[in-house]
């Protein structure tokens, strides 16, 4: 990798009195997968916007393949090679996979779009890159892993030398991650490189070739690979050294604590599942999409419909048709997708925070709320979870990702949940929001609150999980104590709970 396919040399961004990027310089050559580390609000996002053409910088330049970028609009890079693939759906999903590859230049026939070509030409394309999918197939049809990959080689074919990678591998199962992984190195080995984003420090150092951290705008580049640990990373990320928070083995609840009891809970994605949750217990769960998992958590909030089965909490059943009564019984629910069903973007901090309680402890005789309350327990509550803003009167939208995530943490806990369901609560967040929520969360487990906690972090949920429970084909597969686990061996009786499933 001799030749420089892309240099920033200097490049700095100012956005009126905010320094978001100082003095950033970076060097990619064809066929290198460059990751780019940072707290949320470090100044990755900005640098990868001048690099595609989004935003101009104040000062500094790019070069791309010794062309200076500056005169060039975000097309005219395109055209040049590179691409940027963002962090959430930018496909069409009401077009087919081959609408979605010749996007923009569909060829036609004496005036007409030409079908047959269309179809059987992005069929040679997705043959050359390995994705076996119809090419008439909607995309809306397409499984996570396919849909990443459908974005990739829409890149490939406009001819991209350079794809600029934003959190790819999110709400990706492990065995997803691998396989989007063998498909970039794959390109790699062809001469593509890639800009790669990423909270997760495991996978990063799993596919780089480089890495550079971002922090506070400035850029600090990591040497020798080799010996640099996921420890080492996180103390770069956040420019200060980050305990990983960690349940302690005395700390799992004796076995006759129950709290909750689900018993033959039965829906369109749930047969039969039977399961109890201790009180003061963190179960981890884990499944891939589709195997229940997820069901059994939003069922359990009430979004998920029962068809039979009964649900039991202290011996009380409980009929939870709507979220609204899931938290009258103490339940709360923190959803994975955090921009659909998490924040609420026209409402400020406070609003956010205070909102599920409106109908609890933050109402009044005659309907009335009582906004002094609110107020208290949204500053109580940005304090305690260090929510990074100048006061709860902030746009929720002004606030980081991890940010973000602490809010509507913040949110379910003022409901004073007696069982916390966490449904992938650190995804797409810096280090050490995530370890600051999961703090917190082990903190008021002590005290008596139940967890169940759904990720696809394996690293992460052995950290926390006094037992772990395998879902496949909307039953439970396995149920397993959290003692001694590796993740090669949970990996394995994932595999096998599958099989036997």
């Amino acid at each position: 990798m001799t030749d420089v396919l892309l240099q920033v040399r200097g490049v700095s961004k100012v956005f009126g009195a905010t320094r978001a990027l100082s003095d950033a310089d970076l060097v990619i050559h064809p066929g290198e997968i460059h990751s780019l580390l940072g707290r949320n609000g470090a100044g990755k996002s900005t640098l990868v916007n001048i690099i595609a053409g989004i935003y101009p910088p104040t000062t500094g330049e790019v070069l791309f393949e010794g062309r200076d970028l500056r005169p060039l609009n975000i097309f005219a890079r395109q055209e040049l090679g590179i691409r940027l693939v963002p962090q959430h759906e930018n496909s069409f999903p009401d077009l087919t996979v081959a609408e979605n590859i010749f996007t923009g230049v569909l060829p036609t026939r004496r005036g007409l779009v030409d079908w047959t070509r269309i179809n059987h030409d992005a069929a040679e394309e997705l043959a050359a890159y390995g994705l076996e999918v119809d090419p008439r197939t909607p995309v809306r049809e397409l499984s996570s892993i396919d849909a990443r990959k459908l974005n990739i080689i829409r890149a490939m074919h406009s001819g991209a030398k350079l794809i600029i990678l934003d959190e790819p591998t999110t709400a990706l199962t492990n065995r997803e991650r691998a396989e989007l992984f063998e498909f970039v190195r794959d390109l790699r080995a062809r001469g593509t490189a890639f800009i790669f984003i990423s909270h997760y420090l495991g996978e990063v150092l799993e596919l780089s070739d480089s890495i550079s951290v971002l922090r506070d705008g400035r850029m600090y580049p990591v040497d020798d690979l080799e010996d640099v640990s996921e420890a080492h990373l996180a103390g770069l990320v956040a420019g200060e050294e980050v305990e990983l928070s960690r349940r302690r083995p005395d700390e799992a609840p004796p076995e006759d604590a129950e709290f909750l009891r689900a018993e033959e809970l039965r829906s369109k994605d749930l047969r039969g599942v039977s399961l109890s949750v201790r009180r003061g217990e963190i179960l981890g769960v884990i499944g891939f999409p589709g195997s229940g998992a997820r069901e059994f958590c939003r069922t359990l909030f009430g979004i998920e419909k029962l068809t039979a089965g009964t649900i039991l909490v202290g011996g009380q059943q409980l009929r939870l048709t709507s979220p609204a009564e899931a938290i009258r019984h103490g339940i709360a629910y923190i959803s994975y997708d955090r921009h659909r069903e998490g924040i609420m973007p026209t409402f400020d901090v406070e609003e956010n925070i205070g909102i599920s309680s409106y109908a609890g402890k933050l109402r009044r005789a005659g309907g009335f709320l009582d906004l002094a309350l609110r107020r208290s327990v949204a500053d109580d509550y940005r304090k305690a979870l260090k929510i990074r803003c100048s006061s709860v009167e902030d746009d929720i939208t002004s606030l980081s990702g991890g940010n973000q995530q602490k809010v509507i943490v913040s949110r379910l806990l003022s409901t004073d949940p007696r069982l916390l369901i966490l449904d992938e609560p650190t995804v797409g967040i810096d280090i050490k929001s995530r370890e600051e929520i999961i703090s917190t969360v082990l903190e008021l487990t002590r005290a008596g609150m139940s967890t169940i906690y759904l990720t696809n972090d394996y690293e992460e949920l052995l950290r926390v999980a006094d037992r772990l429970v395998f879902f496949d084909e909307g039953r439970v597969a396995s149920v397993l104590e959290n003692k001694g686990v590796t993740i090669d061996q949970l990996t394995a009786i994932r595999d096998r709970a599958k099989e036997a499933a």
